[in-house]
């Protein structure tokens, strides 16, 4: 007599794709916190995008850190038009700027 083969049910659950790491979005802020800046970024490069808004102030440059930056505002309203406005602007072909609002 021959054997029948065994079958067994395995449930297998479908897994959701692991979420990409998203950083929480900060609420609203005079100071704009910029990063994957190319290293060949400056604070000249970056006054000159950014004072063509209304109510800049400043630009300042982390040292030691070529790839984070700091702009600021008069206030929050104006950091958040610069802030739509440029996010994703590249300021070389492979490096698009990413912004957030600045921790209080």
């Amino acid at each position: 007599m021959p054997l029948k083969p065994v079958q067994t049910a395995v449930s297998v659950q479908p897994q959701a794709p692991a979420a990409p790491t998203v950083i929480p979005e900060q609420p609203p802020h005079h100071i704009l916190f910029l990063t994957n800046l190319p290293e060949e970024t400056n604070e000249m490069m970056l006054a000159m995008l950014f004072n063509q808004f209304p109510g800049y102030k400043e630009v300042r440059l982390v040292p030691g850190r070529h790839d984070i930056a700091f702009v600021e505002f008069e206030n929050e309203v104006q950091a958040g038009v610069a802030k739509d406005t440029l996010q994703s602007f590249k300021l070389t072909p492979t490096h698009p700027m990413k912004i957030s609002f600045a921790k209080k």
